[in-house]
């Protein structure tokens, strides 16, 4: 199962975890000699148990940019030099970013995974007061958004309906395309803009098309999880490389024993113990139950509220200040169509 094949690497790669405090079970941290002792297998059921408090640094495991000389050591190059952008982020058109995500809790990658969370009996987003800040009834939702499907599956000015060029399974083997050697998907397997149904679909595709093409769904990964522990990209490109042009094998560097604690004071790492079956550290194993409710209660868009369907929203994709963004989906408008009795009366009524 690929979401137990992710908890299982995450696991196998906590000794790249840098700067992490760890506690024992009754929650004091252990001291530098004991962290310094700790196998792999400790770390992992610390982890399990929820005893630890993760680094800022997101336990990189020291891997740097650069592509590697591609005589079988891993990349050794500097970062590009050059200073960061300072200025502000642009605004979108409709003057905000679409929704709130101030103190939303981090998970253990650092990311924030509540962005758009529907809040617990609720069909709003988290951060919103009111289903919809565009529309006043239900009826007039529906109206506009049928009315902007319709101009989508009319085509643009080339005849092109719009959704359709950004679907990349229209793409994958197509006549007149080709294949790329290799394919990379990373996502967070707790929060994300995807299904993972759809991501895995798109690798089935690839894979039937001949393209090698890895899945990753990152344990606790966010909307846009960053590289942890012993992954980077230029790594990846570099084996990708040594595979298919040089014929050289590009392997991570080993790990650098932890030998200093870190310094938070208390774990606030999540037990999930009660779920996840540690009898085998090395096979880890959940039911497709317990995959569902820890991606549903992390997910962004598992359960989207209302709000997904405003103008406002991600109008960098497709929509504008004065049409719906993204999210056109005509099996969504059957849906509000068909259950209109049922789902009206729920509409901005908390």
């Amino acid at each position: 199962m690929e979401f137990q094949s992710n908890l299982q690497w995450y696991l196998d790669q906590l000794d790249y975890a840098e700067d992490w405090t760890w506690f024992d079970a009754e929650g004091s941290a252990l001291s530098d000699e004991e962290v310094a002792a700790m196998t792999t297998a400790d770390k992992a059921a610390a982890f399990v148990e929820g005893r630890y408090a993760k680094s800022s640094t997101k336990g990189m495991g020291g891997m740097r940019g650069g592509m590697g000389g591609m005589n079988g050591t891993p990349p050794d190059g500097a970062l590009p030099e050059g200073e960061l952008p300072d200025g502000e982020l642009p605004q979108r058109r409709n003057g905000n970013r679409g929704f709130a995500n101030e103190g939303a809790a981090e998970n253990s990658a650092g990311d924030t995974m509540e962005v758009g969370t529907p809040d617990a009996g609720t069909t709003q987003a988290n951060g919103s007061s009111v289903d919809s800040a565009y529309y006043t009834s239900y009826e007039e939702m529906v109206q506009a958004y049928a009315a902007d499907l319709a101009e989508i599956e009319a085509g643009d000015t080339y005849g092109n309906n719009i959704v359709d060029l950004y679907n990349p399974l229209n793409d994958i083997d197509a006549e007149g395309t080709e294949n790329p050697t290799w394919v990379r998907i990373l996502m967070g397997a707790a929060e994300g803009d995807m299904s993972l149904f759809s991501s895995l679909n798109l690798q089935i595709a690839m894979l039937n098309a001949g393209i090698d093409a890895n899945i990753e769904w990152q344990w606790d990964g966010g909307h846009v999880p960053s590289e942890i522990f012993s992954e980077s990209f230029t790594l990846y490109v570099d084996q990708m490389y040594g595979e298919y042009v040089s014929s050289q094998t590009i392997e991570a560097p080993a790990a650098q024993v932890q030998t200093t604690n870190g310094t938070d004071e208390q774990p606030n790492g999540t037990d999930i113990s009660s779920w996840v079956n540690t009898s085998d550290l090395d096979a880890v194993s959940f039911t497709l139950a317990d995959a569902a409710a820890y991606r549903t209660k992390g997910a962004s868009k598992a359960i989207p509220g209302f709000d997904v369907i405003d103008h406002g929203q991600e109008d960098y994709v497709f929509g504008s200040t004065e049409q719906d963004a993204r999210h056109w989906n005509s099996i969504l408008l059957d849906i509000f169509q068909t259950h209109a009795d049922v789902l009206a009366p729920l509409f901005n009524a908390g």
